[in-house]
């Protein structure tokens, strides 16, 4: 593994001279007075900072649909967030031609529903505050993958503190030219490594029956999933949810309903159109007002499915998403 050890302060001067141009973004964080969250960045980087130990969105989901050749953009984000990009342009939701996707080692990020106060943005200091489990997001326990082994490009942190920059892509290779320094043989002994936590993943229906009794159908799991990426959502129309004159239709014809109606089919249809590109990120269950645990179900329909097929999601752009792809010899043992 090579790559260019990052001086102090040259990251950012690297960024700054790229966005001198008026065609060039970076999408990373910035930390202020409310707080640390997602900023596009134009000409200057007021605020910017490399690490967020707080989660509220998947960054992915602001380049949905993005298809503008004009303008180069650099993502700086968590790996999991970079996992939800390369699934997007698998599913030829984003171009990439023109984007160099870097992901950053990840210690973790609390809820954003949390008021904890004021949170260190440095790595060590992040390091440090989650050496209590308790304090970390569930879906951040369970990642499959937190290292920045992701993406064109990875800054990784060795043991002693230290940044690197490693490349991945051609892209990645043309990024790591602009930093100063000479490549080297990057030290094995990284603070991250891979998760090889164990996890049940809850899929007893009568418990799923009563953690999604509190849903009130808003949707937000939805929307503010990265890769929940359909325009024409069938769940918009009248077929699944019907309301108004269809809804008072389809009462006469088959009886009483409760309501808000199809919470169980919205969830089980959500599961199974996701399945296969969740990446685990818990940005739904950060949406829900009901406080449902809806990272326990996804990730844990997905990782069994994406583990039927040896796959992980946003893993390599190169590596085919499997249910667009047809293998004459998969799945031999399982039944018909």
């Amino acid at each position: 593994m090579r790559g260019k050890k990052i001086k102090e302060g040259n990251l950012e001067a690297v960024l700054s001279r790229f966005l001198e141009d008026d065609q060039h973004l970076v999408l990373g964080f910035e930390k202020t007075e409310k707080g640390i969250g997602h900023r596009i960045f134009k000409k200057s980087l007021d605020h910017f900072t490399l690490f967020n130990p707080e989660f509220s969105t998947n960054g992915a989901l602001y380049l949905r649909r993005l298809f503008s050749k004009a303008t180069d953009i650099v993502l700086l984000l968590r790996p999991c967030e970079i996992r939800a990009y390369g699934e997007l342009v698998k599913l030829t939701q984003i171009e990439r031609e023109k984007i160099t996707a870097i992901s950053v080692d990840c210690f973790g990020a609390v809820s954003s529903k949390e008021k904890v106060g004021d949170l260190p943005t440095d790595a060590e200091g992040i390091k440090d505050y989650f050496k209590d489990p308790s304090k970390m997001r569930w879906a951040c326990s369970v990642c499959r993958e937190r290292r920045g082994v992701v993406g064109d490009a990875g800054i990784r942190i060795d043991k002693s503190g230290a940044l690197w920059a490693i490349p991945y892509t051609e892209k990645g290779e043309s990024f790591l030219s602009l930093l100063e320094g000479e490549t080297e043989e990057a030290t094995t002994e990284m603070a991250l490594a891979p998760n090889e936590k164990i996890q049940q993943f809850e899929s007893d229906l009568k418990r799923f029956a009563e953690d999604f009794s509190k849903c009130i159908m808003c949707k937000n799991c939805r929307n503010m999933c990265p890769v929940c990426y359909c325009i024409d959502c069938v769940f918009n129309g009248d077929e699944y949810l019907p309301k108004g004159d269809a809804l008072l239709n389809k009462i006469f014809m088959t009886g009483s309903i409760a309501m808000p109606q199809g919470k169980e089919l919205f969830h089980f249809v959500r599961m199974y159109h996701v399945s296969q590109t969740c990446v685990g990120c818990g940005a739904c269950e950060e949406a829900c007002p009901e406080g449902i645990p809806l990272t326990k179900y996804f990730k844990g329909v997905s990782e069994r499915l994406q583990g039927m097929f040896s796959y992980m999601s946003g893993r390599s752009f190169d590596e085919p998403i499997p249910y667009v792809t047809f293998l004459e010899e998969e799945l031999k043992n399982a039944d018909d």
